[in-house]
């Protein structure tokens, strides 16, 4: 009985909660207002996924005599709670990746940059991160999992969660911590054993090597890797995550001409090729960017 009215009153708070969303899209919509699409399309999609997973429950609390056409009716609703519930997790990827940059951006850059990434191979775990956390969203949602905890020990339920905490935390502070900042006065870089991080002026690079990818599954895919003169290295790959300044707004690709300019003009050695340039999938615009970067000796 308390089960029905939990799901029930659920049921009831998400439809309401659904509302405002819906009503604030509806009314942009209406009034041509695009501004904030971006923020109410995902709080939509959020909320009307809270919303199927109540009624999916409800369905299954409510069928009891195995009625066929509410076992289709729940099935079908299960099945768009699980496409929605999809759309949830690329959101909260999205949202998670600007959330990382967002903070890298108050703790290490000082005024203008040209470009900042996550240092290779520390972005890759962005990945494991949401890996843990959607394998833990699929727990919650498995039959398996209630059963075991509501049946079995709930103890080993709760020392499972304490432990994927545990293991995410330092792992989230390797990935804040692992960047690199290329600014026009130097290469600024910083890592989880050396928060203040290490300066070295465009004079200390020794060799680049930039082009395209020409094999394999990333066919296309530019490249500038940094060489310095002590053996460290810098991988670079994407345009700038993103642009507190004006300078770079509309004018993608744009960072590494410059950083280009200034690495040439102290005389590094440089290793490119165009080899792979064929396979690059974006406008004109971008390309003749690209490799205006690699004929640049």
């Amino acid at each position: 009985m308390k089960d029905k009215k939990y799901i029930e009153y659920g049921l009831f708070a998400s439809i309401l909660i659904a509302l405002g969303p819906i009503l604030w899209l509806f009314i942009n919509i209406c009034h041509k207002n695009y501004e904030h699409l971006l923020l109410n399309i995902p709080s939509v999609i959020v909320t009307i996924t809270l919303v199927f997973y109540y009624l999916r429950n409800y369905l299954k609390l409510y069928n009891k005599k195995c009625n066929i056409a509410l076992h289709l009716l729940s099935y079908i609703v299960s099945f768009i709670f699980y496409i929605l519930l999809i759309a949830v997790m690329v959101i909260a990827f999205i949202g998670f990746g600007m959330g990382i940059s967002l903070i890298q951006q108050k703790l290490f850059i000082r005024g203008e940059y040209l470009t900042y990434v996550i240092k290779s191979p520390y972005y890759y775990l962005l990945f494991v991160i949401l890996t843990i956390v959607a394998s833990r969203i699929r727990l919650l949602f498995s039959r398996e999992r209630k059963f075991y905890c509501a049946n079995k020990d709930l103890y080993m339920c709760l020392k499972f969660d304490k432990f994927l905490i545990l293991t995410i935390i330092p792992l989230l502070y390797i990935l804040l911590t692992s960047v690199v900042v290329i600014a026009e006065d130097g290469i600024y870089d910083y890592s989880f054993y050396n928060l203040k991080g290490n300066k070295y002026s465009f004079s200390d690079v020794e060799y680049v090597n930039t082009g395209f990818v020409d094999s394999g599954r990333n066919k296309g895919e530019f490249f500038y890797n940094i060489e310095l003169k002590n053996g460290k290295k810098f991988k670079l790959a994407h345009p700038s995550m993103t642009t507190p300044s004006n300078k770079y707004d509309y004018d993608t690709w744009q960072e590494y001409v410059d950083i280009d300019k200034y690495i040439m003009n102290i005389g590094a050695k440089k290793d490119s090729s165009e080899e792979g340039s064929k396979y690059v999938q974006m406008d004109k615009i971008y390309v003749d960017k690209l490799l205006s970067v690699v004929r640049n000796k």
